[in-house]
């Protein structure tokens, strides 16, 4: 677990998102995470163990709160995440599912994925699909006209990335977190209830 931090959090409250990726092995959802949080790609398959996670704080979107973002990855052996407890996907904001461009069994695995995701599209709960590895556009199989209708029919946003290349990692995962964190603002009203500030970030 890799945590960003700095001496303003103590000053504002702290206001939480959790992001869960989701999708197939090969994906690209751990690259994703590390280009992410990280700013760097390791050019070399490793499947994630469990459960890894990255924490981001985004200090300067409004006067009074800290957005702390936590991003979630998650074991993708045998192509769907059923192993994972349930208890993780407690106090989810979003769901990111996965799948390569160039590899339509990956796309295919996409539906399975979000039927496994337990209250998928409930209030609070958003859900996108990634498509990654663009940078191989010579080698696409999924069109992009494929990735938008899928995300129609499963009520979800449709993004296409390169964890590789890093093309539109920082944009698409800011933009959202960005949308949502206002969006929890203007709900909490003018009175939240939120805990003290702290030098951390931790899963509450």
């Amino acid at each position: 677990m890799t945590t960003n931090t700095s001496g303003n959090q103590q000053e504002k409250a702290r206001v939480f998102l959790k992001f869960i990726f989701l999708g197939d092995k090969r994906t690209g959802k751990s690259n994703t995470l590390i280009r992410y949080a990280d700013n760097i790609f390791i050019d070399q398959y490793y499947t994630t163990i469990g459960i890894d996670f990255k924490v981001k704080y985004f200090e300067d979107l409004d006067p009074r709160y800290i957005l702390c973002l936590q991003v979630w990855d998650t074991y993708s052996g045998c192509g769907t995440h059923r192993s994972i407890p349930q208890a993780y996907y407690k106090n989810a904001s979003a769901y990111f599912v996965f799948f390569d461009i160039t590899n339509r069994e990956s796309f295919n695995l996409v539906k399975d994925e979000i039927a496994n995701i337990p209250h998928a599209n409930e209030f609070g709960q958003e859900l996108y699909i990634i498509g990654n590895k663009i940078d191989l556009e010579g080698e696409r199989v999924i069109s992009r006209e494929e990735g938008h209708q899928l995300a129609q029919d499963n009520s979800a946003q449709y993004y296409e990335i390169s964890a590789k290349e890093n093309i539109n990692v920082h944009q698409t995962f800011d933009h959202i977190a960005k949308d949502l964190f206002n969006k929890k603002i203007k709900d909490m009203g003018s009175s939240p209830i939120l805990e003290p500030p702290k030098p951390s970030c931790i899963l509450q």
